[in-house]
């Protein structure tokens, strides 16, 4: 596995086929319903609503050079960004900062 210090955290990321086989439908509805208001807050904001990224689990034989051409293109190590918030995973638990919230 490539070394990964350095790297921030910006994105989280599910597999879908995760959300579909551990989530009931209960809690399928209240995730849609938290993205939803997120889609609609970067509406909101004049953003596009829904990004398409590409996914590199650092797993694979190929990460090292993926790494590689994101430090050639500034986009690896931590950055600035006031819009941005670090969370951890404490025991399987996301924990996100406390702060304002809406």
């Amino acid at each position: 596995m490539p070394e990964t210090s350095g790297m921030e955290m910006k994105f989280t990321v599910l597999k879908n086929e995760d959300v579909n086989k551990h989530l009931d439908d209960r809690d399928k509805s209240e995730f849609y319903r938290i993205l939803w208001k997120i889609e609609q807050g970067r509406y909101e904001e004049g953003k596009e609503t829904a990004n398409t990224y590409l996914v590199v689990n650092v797993d694979e034989p190929y990460a090292t050079e993926v790494i590689g051409i994101m430090k050639d293109h500034g986009h690896w190590g931590v950055a600035e960004d006031p819009n941005q918030i670090v969370a951890q995973v404490v025991n399987d638990e996301l924990i996100l900062p406390e702060g304002d919230s809406k």
